[in-house]
């Protein structure tokens, strides 16, 4: 008696699913992705071997030409920060007083800042493309000579704003004069701030490190 052979077929895999997940996927990790935002600031900072990584700091940026410039991490602290400064420190400054709602939601949306604070109502008054090229052309820094203490004013809102809970770092370029950096750290100490952190390039490779110090009280 001849054998039946049973009938046999390619087995069919529906695709469907899976393409519809990683589909899924890509989207959610374009969505969620963020890009390094763009240094308004630009140093070449010199190199170390020693790195921490705080995490919640209040970096000071001191270019080559001496501009000092202020850039904190988490939008919610630099606008507490904005609103300390102008609680404690705002009858000192007319210029930071009165901010609109606008107005802070526009300066807690800026990483850097390098403005006196006289002048901060002009220029959150400014539209974007006119705070772009101000940013880029005519951004002169935060006084912090004898008279003006403005960048200790600014640290301590920080330290206001955060309960005490924040780090200061400085991130001086390379060829800076160290005069520079000596008048920060001075102005610091006049606040009562004798920690901080001094940023550089790691001399081994990429990355970045940071320096704990502490100032002579």
């Amino acid at each position: 008696m001849p054998k039946v052979k049973p009938k046999r077929s390619n087995p069919v895999v529906d695709m469907t699913a899976m393409c519809d997940v990683s589909f899924l996927l890509l989207t959610f990790f374009i969505l969620t992705a963020k890009f390094k935002p763009q240094a308004v600031v630009a140093v070449d900072v010199p190199t170390a071997r020693a790195t921490v990584t705080p995490e919640n700091v209040i970096v000071i940026t001191v270019n080559q030409e001496g501009k000092a410039f202020i850039s904190l991490k988490e939008k919610v602290t630099r606008y507490a920060m904005l609103e300390q400064l102008d609680a404690k420190y705002g009858q000192n400054y007319p210029g930071i007083t009165g901010l609109t709602q606008n107005q802070k939601e526009f300066f807690s949306l800026t990483d850097t800042w390098g403005t006196p604070i006289e002048d901060t109502k002009r220029v959150l008054s400014m539209n974007g493309t006119e705070f772009k090229e101000y940013q880029e052309k005519q951004m002169p820094g935060i006084p912090y000579d004898s008279l003006h203490n403005q960048i200790g004013d600014w640290v301590q809102a920080a330290r206001y704003a955060t309960e005490g809970n924040i780090k200061i770092g400085i991130k001086a370029d390379k060829n800076a004069s160290v005069e520079y950096v000596r008048e920060i750290i001075k102005r610091l100490t006049e606040k009562d701030i004798h920690r901080f952190l001094l940023i550089t390039t790691l001399a081994t490779g990429g990355g970045a490190a940071e320096e704990e110090a502490k100032a002579e009280e």
